[in-house]
């Protein structure tokens, strides 16, 4: 479900609660909505593909990200909020990355990254525009893919604007 939120409300929380925010919300999404859109491009390639020449560069660039997500959100999970806990706990981070500018310069590339495909992806759909007659799957897919471009975009407005700029002015303290 998508969830909607105010970035002023979110500036009040916390970094550990920014993070968990984050985790609960955003990253979970992608995970649960993630494999519903490949198997909606799926079905669109079995059904469409031969009479709508956009259908399979559609699947490739709806694969081509989940494929750049999934490893992104292991990668903050796993490496950069644990940092981030630690420093904002005052704790002495372990990782091996150094400043932790770095990571969260890596992170920010895949975000542009992401933004890029997303702009391809709105490009091959029109804007998440159904053609005529439409199957329910296609309808579907594209009202889905329109509210998870709407989650990552919010996703990474607040890791960009809030998350990283509170983690780097602590770092800089």
């Amino acid at each position: 479900m998508l969830v909607e939120y105010a970035l002023p409300a979110l500036q009040q929380l916390s970094l550990i609660d920014l993070i968990d925010h984050i985790e609960a919300t955003h990253h979970q999404y992608i995970r649960d909505t993630a494999p519903l859109l490949v198997e909606y491009t799926e079905k669109m390639v079995h059904a469409h593909s031969d009479d709508h020449s956009e259908i399979k560069p559609l699947a490739h660039a709806v694969n081509q990200l989940i494929a750049e997500l999934m490893p992104h959100l292991m990668k903050e999970e796993r490496i950069l909020f644990p940092a981030i806990r630690s420093l904002s706990l005052g704790q002495p981070s372990t990782c091996c990355f150094g400043h932790v500018g770095n990571p969260i310069k890596m992170m920010q590339h895949e975000h542009d990254n992401a933004e890029h495909i997303l702009q391809t992806i709105r490009q091959i759909t029109n804007n998440y525009t159904p053609p005529e007659g439409a199957c329910s799957t296609w309808k579907t897919c594209y009202r889905t893919l329109a509210e998870f471009d709407t989650d990552l975009q919010a996703h990474i407005n607040v890791e960009d604007t809030l998350l990283f700029s509170k983690t780097l002015d602590l770092q800089s303290m």
